[in-house]
């Protein structure tokens, strides 16, 4: 089943912006299990359950999450506390789904998003798909 929110552009420029300043950004622990050399998707591995890597070292970008309504935050492992972009309509303490989410965007994806823009994130099983809605 697709999924899809909408964001206003200047918030997630202002993300982008921390970001990119930041000294030092978080991975996801999705992004933490494959630097550290774990397949997921590999029934045969060996593996514990513990992932033995720092964590840091991410490229510039947006974490998309839904623990607490659905909004984008910045990778920066020193940021703004609340320095946060919900989507519209889906903010709140309520989360979002079955299953806690949070997926990375590469801030190079969002280079083109305007202040006065709609980024429209669309997700699905297998991918998320970026698209904007800019006004006339």
């Amino acid at each position: 089943m697709e999924k899809r929110y909408e964001f206003e552009g200047a918030e997630v420029r202002a993300l982008v912006e921390e970001s990119r300043a930041a000294g030092e950004r978080l991975m996801t622990e999705a992004q933490r299990y494959l630097a550290a050399g774990i397949d997921l998707h590999d029934e045969a591995a060996d593996w514990d359950g513990e992932v033995d890597h720092p964590g840091t070292g991410a490229d510039p970008g947006l974490w998309l999450m839904n623990d607490r309504g659905v909004y984008l935050r910045s990778n920066a492992k020193t940021r703004d506390a609340g320095s946060v972009a919900y989507a519209r309509g889906f903010r709140g303490d309520v989360q979002v789904g079955e299953e806690l989410s949070c997926d990375y965007i590469d801030a190079a994806l969002l280079d083109p998003v305007l202040p006065g823009d709609t980024l429209v994130v669309t997700l699905d099983e297998r991918k998320v798909r970026l698209s904007l809605i800019r006004p006339d």
